[in-house]
């Protein structure tokens, strides 16, 4: 059985471009319009019960932030996202702050294409 810290429970999505933003991910066949992300169990455990995810919660999003959820950021949410990420992360439980700093940057990226991200947390 694989250790917690690289057992993957999810993933974290954004479109390639804006022209698919009515296309949600999780279809295998639209695989390729998505970059996407792991989401490591240790890191969404710690996360999940941090103030950083508290404060997360009070973002401007779609969706339950949970697990066994999705919930998403669209573009125009996606500053608060990055602001958070790249304030609070570092103050974040230690096995998570590697995967927010990852995070921030895939959001970064995604800004920059003008689309929004997904967290699919499937465990």
């Amino acid at each position: 059985m694989p250790d917690e810290g690289t057992r993957e429970i999810g993933r974290v999505y954004a479109a390639r471009g804006p022209w698919i933003d009515d296309v949600m991910p999780g279809d295998p066949a639209d695989e390729a319009l998505f970059e996407s992300r792991p989401i490591p169990a240790d890191a969404w455990l710690a996360f999940e019960t941090s103030s950083l995810c508290e404060h997360m919660h009070g973002l401007p999003h779609e969706g339950i932030i949970g697990s066994y959820e999705e919930f998403w950021f669209k573009a125009p949410q996606l500053p608060a996202l990055i602001a958070l990420l790249e304030t609070e992360g570092e103050r974040a439980p230690a096995p998570a702050r590697a995967w927010l700093a990852d995070v921030a940057r895939f959001a970064r990226r995604a800004q920059g294409r003008g689309v929004g991200v997904t967290f699919v947390v499937s465990g």
